[in-house]
């Protein structure tokens, strides 16, 4: 399970549901926003008024023709309707978004008037007091009722009759005709104003609804395999692309420049192939320039080492011997002690020898670890040397290949100083190993010197302290004369 779920986070994987997700988003919204426009357009449209007066023409057609035989029911519904408008109860047998379109009613500010369609007798007005019931409204002062509408509306049973409205006002004077129970003939005639509806949904909008969510489940049956192909065609090349910087990355890592991914694009892909490439090609040739350097200040130290040591005590013995040789006939005595000095010189060469060969052949420090490297190393020392060495560690942890070469490096460099220029004959050496720092001290108790005496570049302390450098470490040198020399490195570990 965890294999597959791992497949499915590949970039193509991710790629391909981005294309279909997009895709199906993108069509959804225009399918919902094609319903949002047609809503739009026909609130915009004269269906918004007719849906206005319509449900509210038929709201007062079905309650007032079951309320004639019973004026005063009449009277007290008119009153309600004039002051709190429709409730369902009054529509119950129509739609239930119907009320909202017979509340366009205009109350309270408007009135409404219900005449016989006999006689023109007043059967109800709201609010009560602007007619008098039963009184013909011929002879009843009325301002704003006008009575040929009414009359057009009982001769020829007109469903909706509009006044004009004045300019910039939207409300509609309406004047109906209200058939009789057997709905054959028109016995009363309503007037009342509405003021239609700027914005409201479509009577029928769960039609919308469901037209939207079948609309939705079609394009998710055909975008979903159309996504799904087009987008692991489009990110195949990608994907490929990507592995093989993938896998050069990776042998870079290793130290294996050969590996130089080619891209001819000239996309951003393969601008940046070919930037890596160019910068591969030239981690490569910093490698080899610094291999080169560090092969020649090798071979400068050795060369130095030995001139220091092995020529100058090769010379000495040589002197011994030349003067051993011209005293051997007229003094023995005195020829056998150059003779002796001669010898001792050449241990000492011998020994200055083997120091340089176990530099040459440093123990492999991978897999053994900083601490056992060092203790071999001071054991075969203390041997070749007679000089008696302590050691002290501290702590354990596991070091970078690179900070356990500078301090083994600086350690047989502090060691073959002692040997050849401290008179030392003991040497403390402490190595303490934390989680956030690693610190060498070596300490002899020799003759010391003066630092600031000492030209940087003619000994090698400034090998040690350029090995400490690259490593991130510092490097400190305590010295005076005749109270030995203490040599610190430290290297900070992330």
């Amino acid at each position: 399970m965890k294999r597959i779920f791992h497949f499915f986070q590949r970039l193509q994987w991710q790629l391909t549901l981005s294309y279909v997700i997009v895709t199906m988003g993108t069509v959804i919204m225009l399918g919902g926003l094609i319903v949002g426009v047609t809503i739009v357009a026909e609130n915009q449209s004269s269906v918004q008024t007719n849906n206005s007066v319509m449900w509210t023409r038929l709201a007062f057609e079905s309650n007032i023709a079951q309320l004639l035989a019973d004026p005063t029911s009449l009277q007290t519904w008119l009153a309600r309707v004039q002051k709190r408008g429709f409730t369902q109860e009054d529509l119950m047998y129509f739609p239930e978004g119907a009320v909202d379109y017979a509340n366009t009613l205009v109350t309270e500010s408007a009135p409404i008037y219900v005449i016989d369609a006999a006689n023109l007798r007043m059967l109800g007005a709201a609010p009560a007091e602007i007619a008098n019931i039963g009184v013909s409204v011929q002879a009843l002062d009325l301002p704003g009722l006008n009575l040929e509408p009414i009359w057009y509306a009982i001769n020829t049973g007109t469903e909706s009759i509009l006044s004009s409205t004045n300019p910039g006002e939207s409300v509609y004077t309406v004047t109906t005709p209200v058939y009789g129970m057997d709905n054959n003939e028109v016995v009363a005639v309503a007037v009342f104003s509405v003021d239609p509806l700027a914005f409201a949904l479509p009577t029928d909008f769960s039609l919308y609804i469901e037209y939207l969510l079948l609309l939705s489940v079609i394009i998710l049956l055909a975008t979903l395999p159309i996504g799904a192909l087009f987008g692991w065609i489009a990110s195949r090349g990608l994907r490929r692309r990507l592995a093989a910087l993938s896998l050069a990355a990776g042998a870079w890592s290793r130290g294996d420049f050969s590996m130089v991914p080619r891209d001819p694009s000239v996309d951003e892909i393969g601008q940046l192939t070919r930037n890596l490439g160019d910068m591969a090609g030239q981690l490569q040739s910093y490698l080899v320039t610094r291999d080169e350097l560090a092969r020649m200040e090798e071979r400068n130290r050795l060369a130095r080492d030995l001139h220091d040591t092995v020529k100058q005590q090769t010379y000495a013995a040589r002197m011994q011997l030349s003067a051993a040789r011209n005293l051997l006939a007229s003094d023995p005595g005195a020829a056998a002690e150059h003779v002796e000095s001669a010898l001792q010189l050449n241990r000492e060469t011998q020994q200055e020898l083997k120091l340089i060969i176990d530099e040459l052949r440093p123990p492999a420090l991978e897999g053994k670890g900083l601490p056992h490297a060092l203790k071999e190393y001071t054991t075969r020392w203390q041997e070749h040397t007679g000089i008696r060495v302590d050691v002290l560690y501290n702590g354990e942890q596991t070091l970078p290949l690179p900070v356990e070469q500078a301090l083994y490096r600086i350690l047989q460099e502090s060691l073959s100083n002692v040997a050849r220029h401290a008179e030392a004959d003991t040497v403390h050496l402490s190595l303490t190993l934390a989680p956030q720092r690693v610190i060498l001290i070596i300490t002899d108790n020799g003759r010391g010197f003066d630092p600031a005496a000492i030209s940087q570049r003619s000994s090698g302390l400034a090998g040690m302290r350029q090995r400490l450098v690259e490593v991130d470490g510092a490097f400190n040198v305590e010295s005076l004369p005749g109270n030995g020399t203490t040599v610190i490195a430290q290297v900070s570990l992330k």
